[in-house]
């Protein structure tokens, strides 16, 4: 992208407008961008400049450009193409709204955007793209110690932004954390969620462990969650197969989104948290902790169990039949799927789905979106148990077993014995529930 400090004599110059903050992208049709002066240029997934802002000034050449405004998955593109005039030429557009999520008490959250750019650059990018909360991790203890506890300044009414909301595990190379500091990261209310996803296939163990980066992904999830440690898992990009053996395996472990900043602006994947009341980081983290959440890259998904929402639990007696509904809102998803531990329950085309299912043992429900590239969603589940026993289903509980000899062998040299006992004690829970 070019960045133009100053515009050049009778060079013409747009004023982009939309009302509201909004991600504007302008380019030449030879696919050259330009953005205001001192702005970083930067390029989302399919290529295209950006910036974030509203009544924006920026400098173009005498030739046709593209201008397009977008704000984040609840929005649509407005788009226009013209030949700039001499002087000022006025831009208008104004993305259309997809879907309000907040109206529904639905909050979306990305939960890891590191201050590798200004703070003032996420400020602009959590407003242009509509984005309804930010986690950043402090990077130091200075700014850690001086923003715990408090929003940061550009937080209002519908965007919170936050250094200790969530702490992110981030696989092998932070191995071990004690069970005592992630102890005392849940007492002062701290989400601890991991940050990246198990890359590549996970039909078996053996594919989850031989896949992806052991010092980056969520392999040792299958220890924390067996332990009551870790309070969300990246379902959606690249590991929903390995989420759903955890919560098959009797973990009660919440989807959350995982990092995605370096493919694109915030936001592009998140956690939307049902929140009860007014958004703030407690009431959020509280959602989040009980389940009650789904990920998207773009559609809205909603499930209901008997009128439950992701992250409650029906306890029902043997035989007895629940009403399970989906619904989709929002552009991309091309199929809609309801998935028990058994598998698929029913799908269809986007829009709404219903179905009825028999309970005869513990299982859970979800629902999942899927479309072309990396369109995608994901609920949580709502959990159905059986006189108060719940899932534990011994193809997956086997599956975590495997996973988990397989991790020891990768980090017997790294570890020492009070790791190994940590191993060994999520064992025992999962062979606990094989009886």
């Amino acid at each position: 992208m070019r960045d133009y400090p100053r515009p050049l004599p009778g060079q013409p110059v747009l004023r982009l407008r939309a009302g509201v903050p909004c991600r504007w992208s302008v380019r030449t049709l030879d696919g050259r961008g330009w953005c205001p002066p001192g702005t970083p240029p930067a390029r989302d997934l399919d290529g295209l400049p950006y910036f974030h802002g509203d009544d924006l000034v920026l400098p173009v050449p005498r030739e046709p450009v593209q201008v397009r405004a977008a704000r984040g998955v609840e929005h649509g593109c407005a788009e226009t193409t013209l030949l700039p005039g001499e002087g000022e030429t006025l831009v208008e557009l104004a993305p259309p709204r997809l879907y309000d999520a907040a109206a529904r008490g639905w909050y979306g959250a990305d939960l890891h955007v590191p201050l590798n750019r200004p703070p003032r650059w996420v400020a602009s990018a959590q407003h242009g793209e509509d984005l309804h909360v930010v986690n950043v991790p402090p990077g130091d203890g200075d700014t850690l110690a001086r923003w715990s506890g408090r929003d940061l300044p550009w937080s209002d009414g519908a965007h919170l932004a936050r250094v200790d909301l969530v702490h992110q595990v981030l696989g092998l190379d932070s191995w071990p954390l004690s069970t005592v500091a992630l102890s005392e990261l849940h007492r002062r209310g701290t989400l601890v969620c991991y940050a990246n996803s198990c890359r590549g296939p996970a039909e078996t163990a053996d594919q989850l462990m031989n896949g992806g980066d052991p010092g980056f992904d969520a392999r040792l999830a299958v220890v924390d969650a067996a332990l009551g440690l870790v309070d969300g898992f990246p379902s959606v990009i690249g590991s929903p197969c390995a989420y759903r053996r955890l919560i098959g395996a009797g973990n009660r472990v919440a989807a959350t989104g995982g990092r995605t900043h370096r493919l694109g602006p915030i936001g592009r994947e998140r956690t939307y948290a049902h929140v009860e009341g007014r958004l703030t980081a407690g009431a959020y983290a509280e959602a989040v902790r009980r389940g009650r959440t789904f990920v998207t890259t773009g559609p809205f998904l909603e499930l209901e169990v008997d009128g439950r929402g992701p992250g409650d639990t029906l306890d029902l007696a043997p035989g007895e039949t629940v009403r399970v509904s989906a619904r989709v809102l929002g552009d991309g998803a091309e199929r809609v799927r309801l998935l028990t531990a058994d598998g698929e329950l029913a799908s269809g085309p986007p829009g709404e789905l219903a179905a009825r299912l028999s309970v005869v043992w513990p299982t859970y429900v979800v629902a999942v979106a899927e479309g072309r590239g990396r369109v995608l969603a994901h609920t949580s589940p709502v959990h159905l148990d059986v006189c108060h026993r719940r899932v534990a289903r011994e193809e997956d509980v086997t599956f975590c077993l495997r996973w988990l000899d397989l991790l020891e062998k990768q980090i017997r040299d790294r570890v020492d014995e009070d790791g190994l006992e940590v191993l060994e004690e999520a064992r025992r829970v999962y062979q606990s529930r094989l009886r």
